[in-house]
């Protein structure tokens, strides 16, 4: 079930414990799993997401779709995070226990890619999000997501050919 369709079955704002119980019980582990795709570590991008909440919650009642505010949030710590490894050169993560078996050689090529165009691929194909909500979610034209997806699946193709 894609992520949009989950967040419209919460409704309006996150103005009572209700929603939020319903938010958390449907976004909670699609989220960790998106964030976990993006960043490779399961503790932090656990941490990402309860953040990812804490947003929403702060927020309040001014939030007409808490799932996309909560995507969003979710997608842009993990951003973050990225950015604050490359600063510090962080090594890649350690070995995937949550990934299937038999994705290392997928991982170690996506983790070559640049930002975006992992962001745009994994965003595509693990989170099944479309072009333009994508672009909502990074706030770039919908072309520029397409771009990214299409040049990152070309090096994926690339790499994992040779």
């Amino acid at each position: 079930m894609r992520s949009a369709t989950r967040a419209a079955n919460v409704g309006g704002s996150v103005g009572d414990d209700a929603r939020l119980e319903r938010l958390f019980r449907t976004e909670y582990r699609p989220m960790v799993g998106l964030a976990y795709t993006l960043i490779g570590d399961n503790a932090r991008a656990e941490e990402i997401v309860q953040d990812g909440f804490v947003d929403v919650i702060r927020a309040g009642d001014g939030v007409r779709r808490p799932g996309a505010y909560l995507r969003t949030a979710v997608v842009n710590r993990c951003r973050s995070e990225l950015r604050r490894r490359r600063v510090r050169a962080i090594p890649q993560p350690e070995p995937r226990a949550a990934l299937s078996p038999g994705t290392d050689e997928l991982w170690d090529v996506l983790g070559k890619l640049p930002e975006e165009q992992r962001i745009a691929v994994v965003l595509t194909y693990h989170g099944r999000f479309r072009s333009s909500e994508i672009a909502k979610m990074l706030d770039i034209p919908a072309s520029t997501v397409r771009y990214h997806r299409r040049e990152g699946l070309a090096a994926l193709r690339e790499e994992l050919e040779s």
